[in-house]
């Protein structure tokens, strides 16, 4: 998903949220309430650098489903949380997995808010992210810049999975990161897709789209053109140095996923993975100056769930030589046998190989330079592989597709061209709009249409429509010339 930026951190999606054009979402709410609550919601999604438009809608739609009314209320009394006999909320009193701890805790913690906080532990964990003693005073929670402000800190807190599952369209699962059931999915689906207009009013992701402004959207996967093309500058200077990752027991999945290793790490991967005998997971290998660029924008502005990243090109990330990876405690013991160091709780996933190799971080930073003086010998960069003030400020300005590519969509991006793809995809295709929606969220509906035409027209199926892509649905037939979705 690319989101809009002026490059702050915290994008511009907040400008496009007013009480007016929200009212569709919250049919039942006064216009005073959205009039006065709105901007304190805003202000607490930036604070959280949750400002971009996805994460705002994802909020108001939140909101939709916890309240209706955009105001902070008290749970209402039910069968799921009162005994037929009992107290008010007495059915919350021993629930452990809530953090309470007896009668009268029920009442005490009970939803509250726009996001309807509920449970001990959710009070003292919030409350002192806030600066609050909740846990005193609970009632501080329905108070409206409270309730905001506790909004903001709930969906920070699980960022990572709500932008998961947006940017595969799974309206379901953000729902199950908030709420942690379906509860209210029907009114947050209701409002999401009143508020996906709002989002359309964007300017599409294209071509022309600057690094920098990627930043917001939490996926280096947006500037996998430019990656490819130093890649391929990397390749021309050291031939031979990067081996492939193609082993059928690893798995190296995403368009943020650069599948090489220096060759000697990779031996000593493969080596492991075959004494274990399990699938093993790679959630980043190989990493381009540029991605690394964006990474530790996102951790100096607190976005994206960024705990740690190494300023380019400093990350063995850089050099081929480490590796995130999922169930990292069961694999620990394999890969610490064949030279791979876990480096500690500070990122429990990721793994450095320690058995020798170069560092390419320099080079590729060279490669980069290179590449940019070939389109801009206007104003030309030091070849010198030196990450300076000049080179970053060449890479934020430099096209997220690449020098000279045409434009990318892929899934998780949102606009006119997405919905232009759509339209064309169902006149190919002959799909139904029940079938695909020229809506302009690219989904997994809008992934699995590309793949069959490109399976059709003998491209690479990789469900990203690319320039030849692209090229071969605006007129029909295939263009030869290798993969490229």
């Amino acid at each position: 998903m690319a989101a809009h930026s002026n490059g702050t951190g915290t994008g511009t999606g907040t400008s496009l949220f007013t009480p007016d054009r929200i009212a569709p979402l919250f049919p039942g709410a006064e216009r005073a309430a959205l009039a006065a609550h709105l901007p304190l919601v805003l202000a607490a999604l930036a604070e959280q650098g949750l400002g971009d438009p996805l994460m705002a809608l994802m909020a108001l739609a939140t909101i939709r489903a916890e309240t209706g009314g955009f105001v902070p209320i008290d749970e209402q009394v039910s069968i799921w949380n009162t005994p037929a006999d009992g107290p008010p909320y007495a059915l919350y009193d021993g629930r452990n997995d809530l953090g309470n701890q007896g009668p009268g805790d029920g009442a005490a913690y009970r939803g509250r808010g726009f996001v309807q906080l509920t449970g001990r532990d959710n009070y003292r964990r919030h409350g002192e992210r806030l600066g609050l003693d909740l846990l005193a005073r609970p009632e501080l929670a329905n108070e409206p810049d409270t309730a905001a402000r506790l909004l903001a800190s709930f969906l920070k807190e699980r960022e990572p999975r709500i932008r998961a599952a947006l940017a595969d369209g799974d309206l379901a699962a953000a729902r199950r990161a908030v709420n942690g059931g379906s509860h209210g999915l029907e009114a947050f689906a209701s409002a999401w897709r009143a508020g996906e207009s709002l989002l359309q009013g964007r300017p599409a992701p294209s071509h022309g789209q600057p690094v920098g402004a990627t930043i917001p959207a939490c996926d280096t996967g947006l500037i996998r053109g430019l990656s490819e093309q130093v890649l391929a500058e990397l390749h021309r200077l050291r031939p031979g140095l990067l081996a492939r990752i193609d082993h059928p027991l690893i798995r190296v999945s995403g368009a943020h996923n650069n599948p090489w290793l220096q060759r000697r790490a990779l031996q000593a991967l493969v080596r492991a993975v075959e004494e274990r005998g399990q699938m093993l997971q790679i959630n980043s290998a190989l990493r381009t100056p540029m991605q690394q660029y964006v990474l530790h924008q996102q951790y100096l502005r607190q976005l994206c769930g960024v705990m740690a990243a190494a300023p380019p090109p400093r990350s063995n990330h850089n050099s081929g030589l480490a590796i995130d990876i999922d169930d990292a405690q069961a694999w620990r013991p394999l890969l610490e046998r064949h030279g791979w160091r876990w480096i500690g709780a500070f990122d429990p996933v990721h793994f450095d190989y320690t058995g020798g190799g170069e560092e390419l971080g320099a080079l590729q930073v060279r490669a980069f330079q290179e590449l940019w003086n070939r389109h801009h010998p206007e104003a030309p960069l030091a070849v010198d592989g030196l990450w300076g003030p000049a080179t970053a400020l060449a890479c934020d300005r430099s096209p997220a597709a690449g020098f000279g590519n045409g434009p990318l969509l892929r899934r998780g991006m949102l606009g006119v061209e997405v919905a232009q793809l759509q339209q064309s995809l169902r006149q190919v295709l002959d799909l139904t709009p029940r079938e695909l929606a020229a809506d302009g969220l690219f989904g997994p509906a809008t992934e699995a249409a590309v793949r069959r035409f490109q399976e059709r027209q003998g491209l690479e199926a990789d469900g990203i429509a690319g320039p030849l892509t692209l090229a071969a649905l605006a007129r029909g037939t295939h263009q030869p010339g290798g993969p490229g979705g």
